[in-house]
């Protein structure tokens, strides 16, 4: 998919309660027209009754049409943030996950920060079945760091395209865990979205376009 998906705008909640509303509103209209018509002279209708029942209407009246114009706002601001997301085809894009989708031939760069400096940092490369298919130890220092993984498993051999989780384990000279903050890093190559969120397709991940932290120019190939 190469543009964004529009969001279907029709059968809002609004518009079927407005519409409800309304048969209700004939409907007492029609009941207190009848009412007074047969009413008894010597002891008419408590008016305060009748008012109380047009004020209830008027009340849920003007909550439907507020909620009307929040669902045109956060429409309008969906179908804003949709467009927006088309900037991102072709360009490559640094996202807060651990988890990719390996083509078969392009490396994948992955990204880590340990939250202080950590006595040993190892990094697992794991399949979709949750195997790890290689390991590698990672630099140790509070500061950002990439590993570019070229598709191979720990023995050499080429890793078949599929989906891929980085796990790295830090530990303190106390063989305590330090947290360790992870991205990736990838080339959009589309842009989708939905009723849930606005995504950019990264072949065949769609990632949430809030979980963006950077986005570059493609290096050009040499």
């Amino acid at each position: 998919m190469d543009s964004v998906s529009p969001i279907s705008t029709s059968g809002t909640k609004s518009s079927t309660s407005a519409d409800k509303l309304s048969k209700d509103f004939d409907m007492f209209l029609t009941l207190l027209t009848t009412q007074l018509k047969n009413q008894d002279p010597l002891d008419p209708m408590d008016n305060s009754e009748m008012v109380n029942q047009l004020v209830q209407f008027s009340n849920v009246e003007q909550q439907i049409a507020q909620n009307k114009n929040l669902e045109q706002m956060i429409l309008l601001l969906n179908s804003q943030s949709a467009a927006s997301s088309v900037s991102y085809i072709g360009r490559d894009v640094q996202f807060t996950d651990s988890t990719t989708v390996y083509d078969g031939t392009k490396p994948v760069t992955f990204g880590y920060t340990p939250t202080k400096t950590a006595e040993s940092v190892k990094i697992d490369i794991a399949d979709a079945d949750g195997k790890i298919i290689r390991t590698v130890d990672g630099e140790r220092s509070a500061s950002r760091h990439t590993f570019v993984w070229d598709g191979l498993d720990k023995d050499g051999a080429a890793a078949p395209a599929g989906q891929y989780t980085f796990l790295v384990k830090a530990k303190d000279a106390s063989d305590k865990n330090i947290t360790v903050d992870k991205d990736i890093t990838g080339h959009v190559t589309g842009a989708a979205s939905d009723a849930t969120g606005n995504y950019l397709l990264i072949g065949d991940l769609a990632v949430d376009v809030t979980k963006v932290v950077a986005v570059r120019e493609t290096a050009a190939s040499s």
